[in-house]
């Protein structure tokens, strides 16, 4: 591996992170809903809204802070928030559908909540640095250049890079 393209050592130590994040915030979610929907006996579609959203909580604030903290610099909080809000809707939308619907079929409810997790995850990896915790033009900070002058921030392009700042030289910010 020679550090450049996209596997670089940043961005597989980015794919652990979130992999430990997710693989955290899972069980978390998977110890709640059978508790939940088990001992509680409440209704399965609840339980797994319910689990998903405490999950989801503790996600926000490890992903924001630890995994995805360039994509994260420059970019509000506030924003940033709902956007995750938005993404995280979806995803318990597909899960509290998809998890009844696969046991309705014979799967456990358990594995099905595994496999769903799994395909939620996959889509969460590339909205998150792409979309939810990156700044944009009009909801960046703007950082200085690198000849001390205030710049624009740029959007990063790639997931998990840090923006850009506008006019600096490519040799400056390592663009081609």
């Amino acid at each position: 591996m020679d550090g450049t393209g996209w596997a670089t050592r940043e961005r597989l130590l980015e794919i652990v992170r979130f992999c430990a994040v997710g693989l955290g915030t899972f069980l978390l979610d998977e110890g709640a809903l059978i508790l939940l929907h088990g001992p509680a006996r409440l209704p399965l579609a609840v339980a797994t809204a319910l689990a998903y959203t405490l999950a989801a909580l503790l996600n926000f604030v490890l992903s924001r802070q630890w995994v995805f903290e360039q994509a994260s610099n420059g970019a509000r909080p506030r924003t940033a928030l709902v956007r995750y809000v938005i993404v995280v809707v979806i995803g318990l939308l597909i899960t509290a559908a998809l998890v009844p619907a696969l046991q309705a079929i014979g799967v456990d409810y358990r594995i099905g909540k595994v496999l769903v997790s799994g395909l939620v995850g996959i889509a969460n990896y590339f909205a998150f640095p792409m979309w939810v915790f990156r700044g944009s033009g009009e909801d960046a900070e703007p950082v200085a250049a690198a000849d001390g002058s205030a710049g624009a921030v740029a959007p990063a392009t790639v997931p998990g890079e840090p923006p850009a700042v506008l006019g600096e030289p490519a040799e400056a910010t390592g663009a081609p």
